[in-house]
């Protein structure tokens, strides 16, 4: 089943974000107030209003600091919703863009023409329940000392450095870049300029992990709206449509029990979505790439194919700036934005869905047409990422 063109988004909404709840005494917010919050921008955005979406479609995507099992359910009774069908994003960092997928089938199967999708953190005012270490985790991680996720990508970084040959100024290209466009977006949390030498002399996180490849935990909220296309010519805002979309879950590069590290699934995340939309890699103008980590960047422009494996100069020669060969990161990612747990993922459609909609403002990409967005979740022992998916979305049919 194809679902090029069958839905398309009509609205964004992001709410600021904040590190409120650090310090005792700070003001802050809950997540149902960030979601709530990011719901009612995405609707004003697309000309709509809560009662449009009784009947509808809702989509709520699980966070890490709230265990809530109806989850779905509960985001519905806060924003005051029947919806006619609920979806859970359970897929990490992924589910944003998976959802683009999940609610486009819901749509062009006529069981809907809208979709709210929601997702909203405030890891630093909430601190959820205790949560069971998988039983990786538990039994072959945390007695050698191996400490959630920086250490994990640790490895991953080491073994792509020694593999390729990448140095400090490889990643450090990465990062500055990234760093560039945030100092353009007016809604970024880091807007501070970088440079090379401050990305190498940055403390160490986990060896040879810094602190300037590393994501920026914060609070907030993210909201999107899909539509069938007849619905979305309606609207307020132009669309923006769905021309491919690839997931893979549990995704092993080599034998399992001793997977490569250094390929993702988003390689046939990538090919499905490329397949479907019907474009070529030069039919790109911009990547929104999920960045949790600089290397994590690095490997998914190899993944998706706009370079070979381990391919040096492809990273030393290419202008990844807004005006650039490959723009990437264009609203400065998550790493300088901030990242509300897994709310975070959605960051990526929306800045895509700007950059094609042509409000960008101090950073837009002159003449953007198709951009391609990407979601990862879940660090698995012994391979790369366990959810992984790709979206490429165009201003026309």
């Amino acid at each position: 089943m194809s679902l090029r063109g069958k839905a398309a988004v009509v609205g964004i909404g992001e709410t600021p974000v904040d590190r409120l709840g650090r310090k005792p005494g700070e003001p802050k917010k809950s997540t149902a107030e960030y979601l709530a919050w990011a719901a009612r921008l995405a609707m004003e955005d697309a000309g709509l209003s809560k009662r449009d979406f009784d009947g509808q479609g809702l989509a709520a995507i699980y966070t890490t600091n709230h265990s809530q099992p109806f989850w779905p359910e509960e985001a519905a009774n806060i924003l005051g919703l029947a919806p006619a069908v609920s979806l859970a994003g359970g897929n990490g960092g992924a589910s944003a863009v998976s959802l683009l997928g999940h609610a486009a089938a819901m749509i062009d199967a006529s069981v809907v023409d809208l979709v709210l999708v929601l997702a909203a953190a405030a890891p630093f005012s909430e601190h959820g329940r205790t949560r069971a270490e998988p039983g990786d985790t538990r039994d072959f991680e945390m007695p050698y000392g191996v400490m959630g996720p920086n250490c994990k990508i640790s490895f991953v970084m080491s073994r792509y450095m020694y593999e390729s040959g990448m140095t400090v100024d490889h990643f450090g290209k990465i990062a500055v870049t990234g760093r560039y466009h945030a100092t353009l977006n007016p809604e970024a949390y880091l807007r501070k300029p970088l440079t090379l030498e401050e990305y190498r002399s940055a403390r160490l996180i986990s060896d040879p992990i810094r602190l300037y490849d590393c994501v920026l935990p914060a609070n907030g909220g993210k909201a999107y709206i899909m539509a069938s296309p007849a619905r979305a010519r309606t609207l307020k805002k132009p669309p923006v449509y769905l021309l491919g979309w690839g997931e893979r879950n549990n995704a092993s590069a080599g034998p399992r029990a001793h997977a490569n590290p250094l390929i993702t699934g988003i390689r046939e995340s990538g090919q499905a979505a490329f397949a479907m939309a019907g474009v070529t890699h030069k039919d790109v103008d911009l990547l929104a790439l999920y960045d949790d980590y600089i290397p994590i960047v690095m490997l998914q422009i190899e993944d998706l194919g706009f370079c070979k494996k381990n391919d040096r100069e492809f990273f030393e020669r290419t202008d990844f700036t807004f005006k650039g060969d490959l723009p990437i990161q264009t609203g400065g990612g998550m790493i300088n934005c901030g990242q509300p747990s897994t709310a975070g993922g959605m960051l990526h459609v929306l800045e895509t869905v700007r950059q094609l909609r042509g409000e960008g403002g101090a950073r837009q990409v002159e003449g953007a047409k198709i951009g391609l967005a990407t979601g990862l979740g879940a660090v698995n022992y012994g391979k790369n990422f366990g959810c992984t998916a790709a979206a490429i979305l165009a201003k026309e049919l």
